[in-house]
């Protein structure tokens, strides 16, 4: 376990396309029961996702621009943008070098990108931290995926799972404040979540991208054996019970798989937020995107976050949200 002084969250938002999906609309694809079957499965009926015109970095631009106005944040005193993802807007340049010059940040700004998927904003959040931890005062953790972009269509393990989604979280240094972190990766599962098969496609600006590949029976065993040990270790080395955890918000990987997790690390549906039945699977976004769902203040104070998935990757954090500024989701007025 890894403890980050004078590190605290201040603000969270986050923004989602316009183009809405209804699962239901998939009957004419898959018919009525097959499709009632998946839904009731993955716990999905509705989602957004993108244009093909829309960039991760677009709805990670918007969340920013909300988050710093109402924070009133001076821009120039922004010492680091971090972009997590994995669907960037290029494969090269970095993508948080773009959006560096997008807000009208200073050109002492460091900015750069982590290429992380479902546990990514755990990992982007304990080098955020380590940053403001060691001198850098305010810290802009930009986290986003358009991976609808990166499904095959017919593919029944993914078509119905995945919605696009892009946050923006302001971390500033401050003495009377600590995140506690626990992160892990076993690449031994890397084939069970992979985007490898080239195809020529008008998405990611013209880009050769990936259709996603996903072994959920593998996923879904990794996941009940890894994630209730991370969480029950994680918690015992904090000395708190799973009924004192105030808020605990998972990766919203699956509505089936999550009431699992749950289960194993005794957690009430109070204590645990649900977004993916709205948004869907939303990769490296969904924790801060359910964040700003549930956006309620009360009983913040011991505020568990818990990632896990592509890599095979991990990680939990807690920290306490009870004075940070959680806006209320966005959905993008224009596509461009």
């Amino acid at each position: 376990m890894l403890t980050i002084n004078n590190v605290k969250i201040k603000g969270i938002s986050s923004t989602v396309p316009s183009n809405e999906v209804n699962n239901t609309d998939f009957v004419q694809f898959y018919g009525e029961k097959e499709t009632l079957k998946l839904i009731d499965s993955i716990g999905v009926k509705h989602r957004f996702i993108t244009s093909d015109e829309i960039k991760s970095s677009d709805l990670c631009f918007d969340a920013a621009n909300r988050l710093i106005d109402a924070l009133a944040w001076d821009r120039n005193e922004i010492g680091a943008v971090i972009f997590v993802s994995q669907t960037p807007d290029y494969q090269l340049p970095a993508t948080a070098c773009i959006l560096q010059n997008k807000l009208g940040l200073s050109n002492h700004t460091l900015a750069f990108d982590i290429n992380m998927g479902c546990s990514g904003y755990i990992y982007g959040l304990q080098v955020a931290s380590s940053l403001v931890s060691n001198g850098i005062k305010k810290v802009l953790l930009l986290v986003g995926d358009t991976i609808s972009k990166l499904i095959k269509k017919g593919d029944r393990s993914t078509e119905l799972l995945f919605g696009d989604a892009g946050s923006a979280t302001a971390i500033e240094y401050d003495e009377k404040s600590s995140i506690k972190f626990e992160l892990g990766s076993d690449g031994s599962g890397w084939e069970n979540i992979v985007a490898r098969q080239q195809i020529v496609s008008t998405t990611l600006n013209g880009n050769n991208c990936t259709y996603l590949e996903m072994n959920g029976s593998e996923v879904f065993s990794f996941t009940l054996n890894r994630v209730p040990k991370l969480v029950n270790q994680f918690l015992s080395n904090l000395n708190i019970t799973a009924e004192e955890v105030d808020l605990a918000v998972y990766h919203q990987a699956n509505l089936f798989m999550l009431k699992h997790l749950f289960k194993k690390s005794k957690l009430t549906p109070v204590q645990t937020p649900i977004s993916i039945d709205y948004y869907g699977n939303t990769s490296c976004a969904s924790i801060p995107l359910t964040l700003c769902h549930h956006n309620k203040k009360e009983k913040s104070n011991k505020t568990l976050l818990v990632g896990f998935g592509v890599g095979l990757s991990w990680g939990a954090a807690m920290c306490d949200l009870s004075d940070t500024l959680i806006l209320p989701i966005k959905v993008m007025n224009n596509d461009k």
